[in-house]
């Protein structure tokens, strides 16, 4: 069954994980991607719970896909946006911290476009380093970056064109939507 190891992949599953999700050994979950077994109905129902699609799916080896699903992260860095967005315009963000209080605040969801590159003054989702993504304000002065916080316990950031490869500093993309839970 193809389809299940399909699905995994994009879940970013390993087969051990996957295993433990279904109360199974992994040598299970090979042998279902392989289609040397099948699986119970137990594990059947417990599988498509585990893979966020339907047993019937998993039984017709069709997937449908929802062009309005985004995919999310409470956290991402730079080097695993290429990997776990592929060829995603468009992904969610959750806020961490408080350096964007009082527009954003920490559990706020932010939607981020990365093939928009933002102008000066806008929003964009950012890493230094290796660290992972920050909503910031970016504004262009010449050939450096100033990242700059609203809330005033933060000072803003500077970063020359230099510091872009040495770090790097990498704009991730432009903030475009905020979605907050009540």
């Amino acid at each position: 069954m193809d389809i299940i190891k399909e699905l995994r992949k994009q879940k970013g599953l390993s087969q051990n994980a996957l295993a433990e999700l279904c109360g199974v050994h992994q040598t299970a979950v090979s042998q279902w991607e392989k289609g040397r077994t099948t699986p119970d109905l137990d594990s059947l129902k417990k599988l498509a719970k585990a893979l966020g699609v339907s047993a019937e799916t998993l039984l017709g080896g069709e997937i449908i896909k929802d062009e309005n699903k985004i995919p999310g992260f409470s956290r991402i860095s730079a080097d695993a946006v290429p990997e776990k967005l592929g060829n995603s315009d468009i992904f969610a963000l959750t806020v961490n911290d408080d350096a964007m209080s009082p527009s954003l605040i920490p559990g706020d969801t932010v939607i981020v476009n990365r093939r928009v590159i933002p102008v000066s003054g806008e929003l964009a989702a950012v890493t230094v380093g290796d660290s992972d993504a920050f909503i910031t304000r970016i504004i262009k002065k010449g050939t450096s970056i100033l990242l700059v916080p609203e809330n005033s316990s933060y000072e803003p950031l500077i970063y020359s064109e230099n510091d872009f490869i040495t770090l790097p500093v990498a704009v991730l993309g432009k903030v475009i939507e905020l979605r907050r839970k009540f």
